[in-house]
């Protein structure tokens, strides 16, 4: 009578396609997670730009056109910020142009995290 089983071989050839399947799914879950992260972040940074925006609008109303720097905090985290205001063509809009950078990164690094534009009207204080 004949011993049914698997062989030695069989066995690892099993445990080798598991082990590569098993790493594969971990790679996955790791890739995953930290596009959830970056996908978080940018959407605080995102936020962070638009109060930024409505802020400069409902405070100055007009804003004077310049440069400005500053830090925001939201979400357990400190962000930082560069809000440039410049003249459009039409002299009664203003644009913001909104840059939003890690709170550990240097405001002058060459690529913001989130960048957002707004408009801001002078009709709206004449009124």
């Amino acid at each position: 009578m004949k011993s049914r089983g698997f062989t030695l071989l069989e066995v690892m050839v099993a445990l080798a396609i598991l082990a590569i399947a098993l790493a594969a799914s971990v790679r996955s879950v790791g890739e995953q997670a930290r596009a959830r992260d970056l996908l978080r972040d940018d959407s605080y940074a995102r936020w962070v730009a638009a109060n930024l925006i409505a802020e400069t609008r409902i405070s100055e109303g007009f804003p004077l056109p310049g440069t400005r720097e500053g830090q925001s905090r939201m979400a357990d985290r400190i962000w930082r910020w560069r809000l440039i205001v410049s003249d459009t063509p039409d002299g009664d809009m203003r644009r913001l142009d909104a840059e939003v950078y890690d709170g550990d990164e240097s405001i002058d690094a060459r690529n913001p995290r989130v960048r957002l534009s707004g408009f801001a009207s002078g009709r709206d204080r004449r009124e």
